[in-house]
């Protein structure tokens, strides 16, 4: 991958999340056509955007832009962040004034991510990761679909089998994050552990983006649960301890993944 359009679409990523997530956190009003609750979660994921995401954006694209293949999986992972948390703001946040704002984050975090990922050379993923824990992160990303799976089916089904909409529809048309969650997260986690446990070179090219992501994004859903609380929402407690654990589970074994990276640490696929 061409190393100009690895620093280019970051820095429109960083700069465009930077006044969006800053926005949500500092503008009176932005979010005041969402629901209290919805609010709160954009605030919370705004501020975990500007404050841990973008600067690992931006660490990332200085260590993929010089040939690290430990910078270039990393950073494939944090774009995927900023695709899926774009995408849910473009499709389900209440239409404002920084709508075209998150649909070229979206834009180009989508192309960003698809470019990075036509351009792996797996292959040498896969023998730089050979030491990685598989069966750990095997079990990470079953548990993980499966957690999301009972979450929002136990949440969705029980309503639709008696005729009434979901609580957590409130005033929203759709289950915009249940929708992605359990049509993208749910199947890419029990495919990606599949390959982990066949030694598949996918497998350990995927992890290594799940990882990133589930790492990530986790941290956004503490912190959204944090600001419901903080607004007055009742919060699922035993919901937000296992995704404590979850969260904690994906940080160890970022650790443990990347740490074990081995030579060859850099790819002409970059």
């Amino acid at each position: 991958m061409d190393r100009r359009i690895i620093i280019i679409a970051s820095a429109l990523i960083a700069v465009l999340a930077i006044f969006a997530s800053g926005a949500g956190m500092f503008m009176n009003g932005l979010y005041k056509n969402d629901t209290k609750s919805g609010a709160a979660q954009e605030q919370g994921n705004d501020l975990v955007t500007l404050v841990l995401c973008v600067p690992l954006l931006v660490v990332s694209t200085y260590f993929a832009a010089k040939g690290s293949l430990r910078g270039r999986l990393i950073w494939t992972g944090i774009v995927f962040y900023f695709l899926y948390t774009y995408a849910m703001m473009s499709f389900m946040t209440a239409y404002n004034r920084l709508f075209l704002v998150y649909v070229a984050i979206y834009s180009l975090s989508l192309y960003a991510f698809g470019a990075s990922l036509l351009t792996l050379d797996v292959n040498v993923v896969g023998q730089s990761l050979a030491n990685a824990p598989v069966r750990a992160a095997a079990v990470f990303m079953f548990l993980m679909s499966l957690m999301l799976t009972a979450m929002w089916l136990g949440t969705i089904v029980p309503p639709l089998m008696a005729g009434e909409k979901p609580a957590l529809l409130e005033t929203y048309t759709t289950m915009v994050i249940q929708a992605m969650d359990l049509g993208i997260l749910v199947p890419l986690g029990l495919i990606t552990g599949y390959l982990l446990l066949r030694r598949n070179a996918w497998g350990y090219a995927l992890a290594s983006i799940v990882l990133i992501k589930a790492a990530t994004y986790g941290t956004a859903v503490l912190a959204m649960a944090l600001f419901q609380v903080l607004n007055g929402i009742e919060v699922f407690v035993p919901f937000a301890l296992a995704l404590i654990v979850l969260v904690l589970a994906a940080i160890g074994l970022n650790v443990m993944f990347y740490g074990k990276m081995k030579a060859p640490a850099t790819t002409g696929a970059v």
